[in-house]
């Protein structure tokens, strides 16, 4: 009955997006992209793309942090049209994908705010995806009190209510008999990555039980797939990560660690979670999930989390496999009609493009040769279709 209604509301946003899958560069042009020999080059190509009028008022010699700068702008000018052709419920659901990058642009704040950088660059260096108004009131502390900043300030942004969860949950794990010292310590020594691993898993939680309560059965049926995968490959990213780690010195911190950042959704949980949680080597994290989909298949040509030393720019590393899985997801997802799930696969896929640009910059900029491994860690949009 959904799709007898979709269009009524939503259908002019999803043509939008569909028509925008024509934008995507094809491995034909990635091609060409592999061989300029120039940063020059490379814009000089991008701009007879769908990227033209992002990068024509560039200084050809343009730094790859603007470069990717640029290409962020063009993707949230697009998502903002998009928005701007939305009512109801896909309003909200579009709310929802931007909440990602808003936590990653606060937390990439208060971590330059630590590391005593200038507020006007790190405003200038936010993902415009993320940008809303109430993050130029994040200010330079007095005392450092960084539990105050979540509490007084981040509360009242659109995404306070991830910072204040995790505040609670935070000072809850401190011992009884806690101070306010041990309330600052906490929030002053707290690494970026664990904050950022954390409310983007209590994000993706949110985000899952919108789609399950609020979407019709057809978007939901596309979209709680995606989500549970997603939420699958945290799960696997964290142990993964943790393995080996020298920061977690014991078992109880690396489980302890493991189920604050490990989401509560997906194929994986609950079933699985008692085996990975306690997982210490790769072999026992593939052992873990092996029951599930493929993810035993796409863990059996990552590299050892124990041998990390020997990582370098050819190394396939996880995150590359599981990429590369995501991608042929996401573009599966434009075959439905009537469906929330582009609008998220459309978003998750421009990032992937953005990502090789940016790859292929580093490759140019490092005169590497083109017969280096580092060339082919490309994952191309679409190009799984038909294969």
């Amino acid at each position: 009955m959904d799709l007898c209604v979709f269009g009524v509301d939503d259908g002019y946003a999803e043509a939008i997006i569909r028509g925008l899958r024509a934008s995507f560069l094809t491995e034909a042009q990635y091609q060409q992209m592999k061989n300029c020999a120039s940063i020059p080059e490379l814009k000089s190509f991008l701009e007879e793309t769908d990227y033209q009028n992002c990068l024509q008022a560039d200084n050809p010699q343009i730094p790859t942090s603007i470069l990717r700068q640029r290409l962020k702008k063009k993707l949230a000018d697009e998502f903002e049209y998009i928005e701007a052709q939305s009512t109801g419920t896909l309003t909200k659901y579009l709310f929802h994908l931007r909440c990602r990058f808003m936590i990653d642009n606060v937390v990439n704040m208060i971590e330059g705010l630590k590391n005593k950088i200038d507020i006007e660059i790190l405003l200038s260096n936010i993902d415009p995806l993320g940008w809303f108004p109430e993050i130029k009131n994040i200010k330079v502390l007095e005392g450092d009190d960084y539990s105050s900043l979540y509490r007084d300030v981040l509360i009242d942004t659109p995404i306070g209510v991830y910072f204040m969860k995790f505040l609670e949950e935070s000072i809850e794990n401190l011992h009884e008999n806690r101070t306010l010292n041990d309330i600052q310590n906490l929030f002053r020594e707290m690494k970026p990555e664990y904050i950022r691993t954390s409310l983007k898993k209590m994000w993706l939680e949110d985000f899952y039980l919108f789609c399950e309560q609020e979407l019709m059965p057809t978007s939901q049926e596309a979209l709680l797939e995606l989500l549970k995968f997603e939420a699958d490959f945290k799960t696997v990213q964290v142990i993964y990560n943790s393995i080996g780690n020298r920061d977690l010195n014991t078992a109880a911190k690396i489980i302890t660690t493991r189920k604050q950042l490990c989401p509560t959704i997906g194929n994986l949980y609950p079933d699985c979670e008692k085996l990975y949680l306690q997982a210490m080597t790769l072999d026992a994290l593939r052992e873990a999930v092996k029951g599930c989909d493929n993810y035993r298949d796409l863990l059996k040509d990552a590299p050892d989390p124990l041998k990390r030393e020997e990582f370098n720019v050819q190394t396939k590393t996880l995150d590359d496999i599981m990429y590369d899985d995501e991608c042929r997801r996401y573009a599966l997802a434009f075959d439905g009609q009537g469906s929330y799930g582009v609008f998220y696969s459309y978003l998750k896929l421009k990032e992937q493009e953005i990502r090789n640009i940016i790859w292929l910059a580093e490759m140019i900029s490092r005169k590497l040769a083109k017969n280096h491994p580092g060339w082919k860690k490309i994952i191309i949009p679409f190009s799984h279709l038909g294969k």
